[in-house]
């Protein structure tokens, strides 16, 4: 996990960029692997585009406007960047997350 880091606000979480600028619709394409109670960001945050995200293995939670959807392995959630929002695992296990950077039309 070299080429992995760990993004400002966030706690036990490794993230590695996996491509990046692809089209005019997908801003970037990243993995994600969240420890057990690591997630982030801490406040949640807002930004110009959304997140799609799969759970590949694992359990997570997305806070998103102050409510919490749980998200396990198979399932993906589509988070608008307007609300506020952050990833967090609730497992035992690590979490392994695809999330792909939608721009908005």
């Amino acid at each position: 996990m070299n080429d992995f880091i760990t993004p400002k606000n966030h706690k036990a979480f490794k993230a590695q960029v996996l491509s990046s600028h692809i089209d005019d619709e997908v801003k970037d394409c990243a993995i994600a692997y969240i420890d057990p109670r690591g997630g982030g960001p801490d406040p949640d945050h807002t930004h110009p585009h959304d997140h799609l995200f799969t759970v590949i293995a694992g359990e997570i939670e997305i806070r998103m406007d102050g409510d919490a959807f749980a998200v396990t392995e198979g399932m993906s959630l589509r988070v608008p960047g307007e609300k506020r929002h952050s990833v967090w695992n609730t497992g035992l296990t690590t979490a392994k997350v695809m999330g792909i950077s939608l721009r908005k039309e």
